[in-house]
């Protein structure tokens, strides 16, 4: 009997994903239907091998599960700490450096050379000089 990737999933109880993952990665074979507009995957030596990987991860889960639960009643786990950044002042206001006229292949560009408060730039189109602030 062939399953397809959301029965088989709902038959181990498992995500879809998981299922559609070990396809990709070549764990499961299985065959495209393009009438069912599905994936099929047959009973077999590989269906067997995946149901396997699956129940040891339950268990290596549930042990994982266990020992942490009793850490935690012992006292010996506790909860992480948040990081300590260290706080960096930005300036504010970043003076802009390039002025862009137009867009796409029609773009220029022309850089801004400042003096104290005020930039001064030419149009990139009709060389007007021009003042920033």
């Amino acid at each position: 009997m062939a399953w397809t990737v959301n029965s088989l999933a709902q038959k181990l109880g498992c995500a879809w994903k998981t299922v559609k993952r070990a396809i990709v990665k070549g764990e499961l074979k299985a065959v495209w239907d393009s009438d069912r507009r599905a994936w099929l995957v047959e009973d077999g030596r590989e269906l067997a091998f995946f149901k396997m990987r699956l129940a040891s991860l339950h268990a290596t889960r549930q042990q994982r599960r266990g020992r942490m639960r009793a850490l935690w009643k012992l006292g010996r786990l506790k909860p992480r700490k948040p990081k300590r950044v260290q706080v960096q002042v930005v300036e504010r206001w970043k003076r802009p450096t390039v002025v862009i006229s137009g867009q796409g292949v029609f773009a220029r560009t022309v850089g801004i050379s400042w003096h104290g408060d005020e930039g001064s730039f030419c149009c990139p189109n009709c060389a007007a000089a021009l003042k920033v602030r």
